[in-house]
C-alpha cells in the first residue's frame, strides 16, 4: 500500500512542480527586480504568464516594469531634438503595454484593495501615454474601490488639469489653422480641382508627428507645474506626482 502511494506521488511530482512553475519565474523576476535588472524581470514574469495567464502578480509587476522603462526614457529628453519624436512614441509603446497588463489585473481581481492598485496604476500608463479621459475614469475608479486614496485623488487632479490645457490647446490650435485655411482660400482660384480638397481633407495619420511628440513630451516632464501653482494658492502642501504601488 505505501508503495502505491510512493509511486502515484512520484507520478504526480511533474505535475505539481510545473503547476509551481508560474510562481517560481515570479519569484525569480522579483528578485531581478530587486537588484536592478529590467531586462531579466521582464523575461522572468513573461514566462510566468506563459504558464498561467491569470496570474495577478506577475502581470502587475510586469505592467510597473514597461512604466519604469518608460519613465527612464523620459530622463533628460530635449523635446526640440530630432529623437525626441522616437522617443515619444517609445513610451507610448510602453506605456500602452502597462495599460495592458493593469487591465488585465483589474479584471482579475476580487478585493478592492486589488483592484484599487490595479487601476491607481491604470490611470498612471494611461496619464503617460496622453489618454487623459481614460486616466480620469482609471483614478475614479481606484477612488471608488478606496475613498481615502489620496494618491489617486491628487493624480486624479492633475489629470483633469492637464485635461483642460490639451482641451484649450486644441481650441487654440484648430482656430489657428481655420485662420490659416481662411486666408488660403482667399489666395487661391475659387475653382480648385475636387481632387486637391480631398487630400486636404486626408484624416490625420495614427503615428505621432514632431509636434505632437513635442508635445507630448514637454507634458510629461513638466505635468505637475500648473497643479503644484494652483496648490500654492489654495496654502496646501505641494506633493510630487505619485507613481506606481507595489503589489
Amino acid at each position: 500500500m505505501i508503495r502505491s502511494i510512493y509511486i502515484v506521488l512520484l507520478a504526480l511530482a511533474p505535475l505539481l512542480t510545473y503547476g509551481q512553475k508560474d510562481k517560481i519565474f515570479t519569484k525569480q523576476g522579483n528578485d531581478a527586480l530587486e537588484r536592478g535588472d529590467y531586462e531579466a524581470a521582464a523575461d522572468s514574469y513573461q514566462k510566468a504568464l506563459e504558464i498561467n495567464p491569470d496570474f495577478k502578480e506577475a502581470s502587475f509587476n510586469l505592467g510597473n516594469i514597461y512604466m519604469t522603462q518608460a519613465r527612464e526614457r523620459m530622463k533628460g529628453v530635449d523635446p526640440q531634438t530630432p529623437e525626441a519624436q522616437q522617443i515619444a512614441e517609445e513610451i507610448k509603446g510602453l506605456s500602452a503595454k502597462a495599460s495592458r497588463q493593469y487591465t488585465e489585473v483589474a479584471k482579475l481581481s476580487e478585493t478592492p484593495e486589488q483592484i484599487n492598485k490595479a487601476q491607481y496604476n491604470l490611470g498612471n500608463a494611461e496619464l503617460m501615454g496622453g489618454a487623459y479621459d481614460k486616466s480620469i475614469e482609471a483614478y475614479k475608479e481606484a477612488l471608488r474601490k478606496m475613498p481615502t486614496d489620496e494618491d489617486a485623488r491628487y493624480n486624479l487632479a492633475l489629470a483633469q488639469q492637464l485635461k483642460q490645457q490639451q482641451e484649450q490647446q486644441q481650441q487654440d490650435q484648430q482656430q489657428d489653422q481655420e485662420e490659416k485655411k481662411e486666408d488660403q482660400e482667399k489666395k487661391e482660384d475659387q475653382k480648385q480641382e475636387p481632387s486637391d480638397r480631398q487630400k486636404e481633407q486626408q484624416p490625420q495619420q495614427q503615428k505621432l508627428s514632431k509636434d505632437e511628440a513635442e508635445k507630448m513630451l514637454e507634458a510629461l516632464a513638466k505635468q505637475e507645474k500648473d497643479l503644484q501653482d494652483k496648490v500654492k494658492r489654495d496654502n496646501k502642501k505641494v506633493q510630487h506626482i505619485k507613481i506606481e504601488k507595489d503589489w
